[in-house]
């Protein structure tokens, strides 16, 4: 929508310059310091009107030539920028998972001495005590 309104100004522009340079159309005298000669004004309206144009459009696309080229830059900027983020992301990630993994083998291997310790203890408890010595019994006989 923005293009077609820029578009129908700039004919309007263009339609009143030219039915502006159609109703002055005398001979004029034009001087550029060191030279000067008669033209027809409409002539001098509309290359002027031309030169006016040229010299917007060398520094509008003299500007967006610029800006071209630091979107490009700031373009590889990000980019490299993000390879950097996702490297050191990967680092840290692989680093924490490598801490995680350590640390979880630390406590498996505690787990399973204390497992161990614990079997044994039960072993012991649940083993027949052979310390004590079986002797007969003796009749005490008290009415002797």
């Amino acid at each position: 929508m923005k293009k077609q309104t820029s578009v129908i100004a700039g004919f309007l522009l263009v339609l009143v310059i030219v039915v502006f340079a159609v109703l002055n159309n005398q001979n004029v005298p034009v001087r550029f310091g060191f030279a000067s000669f008669q033209a027809p004004l409409i002539l001098v309206i509309i290359g002027s009107a031309l030169i006016g144009a040229l010299i917007v459009f060398l520094t509008a696309s003299a500007t967006l030539w610029q800006q071209k080229k630091q979107l490009k830059q700031l373009n590889k900027e990000l980019s490299e920028s993000q390879t950097d983020l996702q490297k050191k992301i990967d680092a840290v990630t692989e680093a924490q998972q490598r801490e995680f993994r350590n640390e979880r083998a630390e406590l498996e291997a505690a787990y399973q001495a204390e497992l161990q310790a614990k079997n044994e203890q039960i072993k012991q408890l649940t083993e027949p005590k052979e310390t004590s010595v079986h002797k007969p019994k003796q009749s005490v006989n008290y009415f002797d």
